[in-house]
Parts: structure tokens; C-alpha cells; sequence
């Protein structure tokens, strides 16, 4: 089974994978990690598309590309346009040599089209207050995933850990009936 697990920065997304993980032996396939390999697989063309100085120590240097990036719309369709398919790409191979239950942790789980893998889909929310105290740098990100939007079950996660928990456990004796 495949559980696609989304929502935007600062939700608890990897909570949930952790909790996923802990509870119920989930493979966690984390999205970002997987893009910042693909970022020096690709690092040729992003030298070409925005400059040197995204480089540092003939490295990405992915802090100085975010600068770039989420600067300006275009920036951020030119990156995604390279590295998004290398990314779907590893992510259904790591599907197709995993047993059991897999988990993938993407916040732009549909813009990648990485929710026609999945069985089922989590999206994690919280109030925009919650997801700035739990993170500085959301405000500026927020605005470049507006089309993130809630799809398959939703969790709010605005409480405490104890209560995500309980949610999540909820949503798997669901997710469980419904496979059988």
C-alpha cells in the first residue's frame, strides 16, 4: 500500500511519516531528500539557468538557489520543470522495490503528480499562526504553495503530539478497512 502524505511547510508532514513509521513499519520516502540528490545530479543546468553563484565549494548550495527561486514564479516552474520528473522517477523505483507499506512525504505531492502512485492520500493542515510559530522561514514559502490545497483525508494538526497521534491511528483503522 502507498500513502501519499502532504500539506504545506510547517503542518507536521513529518510527524506523521514519523508516526507512520514508529506505529506501523512504514517506508518513509521523503520527497525533499530525494530532490536535493537530483540537485547535483542537474547542477550543470541550474549553473546555466541561474549562475554560478548557486555553487559553493562545486556544490549546490540549495539556500542561495531558494533565494533564486522563490523569488519569482518563473524561477521556481524553470527548477521544477528539471528536477520534478528526475524526482517521480526515483520515487516510483524506491515503490517498486519496497514491500509493505510506503509512505511518501511530499508537500507538493499533486503538482508532482506523485498522488497517482498512491492508494491513499493524507493532508496535513494547520492555522497559519500554528505554521509560523513552528517555522521563520513559512511566511515566505506559504506564498508559492497556494495550490496546495486539502485532497483525500485531512488531518488538522494544531494540538499536541499526543493528539496528532490519535488522528493518525484513526485514519489507518480506516485506510486498513477499506484495502481489505
Amino acid at each position: 500500500m502507498v500513502i501519499g502524505v502532504t500539506g504545506k511547510i510547517g503542518t507536521g508532514k513529518s510527524t506523521v511519516c514519523e508516526i507512520l513509521k514508529n506505529k506501523y513499519g512504514a517506508h518513509v520516502v521523503n520527497v525533499d531528500r530525494i530532490g536535493h540528490e537530483v540537485l547535483e545530479e542537474v547542477k550543470e543546468k541550474l549553473v546555466e539557468l541561474f549562475g554560478g553563484s548557486v555553487l559553493e565549494d562545486r556544490k549546490v548550495n540549495r539556500k542561495k538557489l531558494a533565494d533564486i527561486v522563490f523569488k519569482s514564479q518563473e524561477n521556481l516552474k524553470k527548477l521544477e520543470s528539471i528536477v520534478h520528473p528526475l524526482m517521480k522517477k526515483k520515487v516510483q523505483e524506491i515503490i517498486n522495490k519496497t514491500s509493505g507499506l510506503v509512505v511518501i512525504e511530499a508537500a507538493l505531492l499533486k503538482r508532482m503528480g506523485l498522488d497517482q502512485l498512491c492508494d491513499h492520500v493524507i493532508t496535513v493542515v494547520a492555522s497559519r499562526e500554528t505554521i509560523l510559530k513552528r517555522n521563520r522561514e513559512a511566511d515566505r514559502r506559504l506564498k508559492f504553495q497556494e495550490d496546495i490545497v486539502p485532497q483525500g483525508i485531512v488531518i488538522a494538526n494544531n494540538s499536541t503530539l499526543e493528539d496528532l497521534e490519535k488522528k493518525v491511528e484513526e485514519v489507518m483503522k480506516l485506510v486498513w478497512e477499506k484495502q481489505e
